[in-house]
């Protein structure tokens, strides 16, 4: 068995962090169903770049385009092109193992782009949905 301890990609491929939420995001008080628990997040580090990559160099966060890496789901005798019947049903980004992390292989344009500034900025609104610390099942 062999366990790699680093990548250097090639070309136009980078690698980037893996990260997930560890819990779920609130948006405006409300669940974010596109930040639960467990998710991927959808801006990543850039670990290392491939030696043809030009403006994405390591350290960078990025926000990673996942479109060509989706998997749709098409009914019998249904047009490819008809996405609204047809919902996405996974994304499948490559990943890689260095150590006992998991990372992202990606291309160059999979990169929407490259956040220059940010900061943490706490949801404003308190959790509207009171939920017990000990879920419990009322029946009648």
């Amino acid at each position: 068995m062999l366990k790699v301890k680093d990548i250097r990609p090639v070309f136009t491929r980078l690698i980037t962090t893996a990260d997930r939420y560890e819990e779920t995001q609130m948006t405006n008080g409300l669940i974010d169903v596109n930040k639960l628990e467990g998710r991927y997040k959808e801006y990543q580090r850039v670990v290392r770049v491939g030696s043809s990559v030009r403006e994405v160099k390591e350290g960078d966060i990025v926000l990673i385009d996942p479109s060509r890496y989706m998997k749709r789901k098409f009914s019998d005798g249904s047009l490819r092109e008809d996405f609204v019947e047809n919902p996405i049903v996974e994304i499948n980004i490559p990943t890689v193992t260095m150590g006992d992390e998991d990372y992202f292989m990606i291309d160059e344009r999979d990169i929407a782009y490259v956040i220059a500034d940010s900061e943490e900025v706490p949801d404003p609104l308190p959790n509207p949905i009171i939920v017990p610390k000990k879920p419990k099942i009322i029946t009648n």
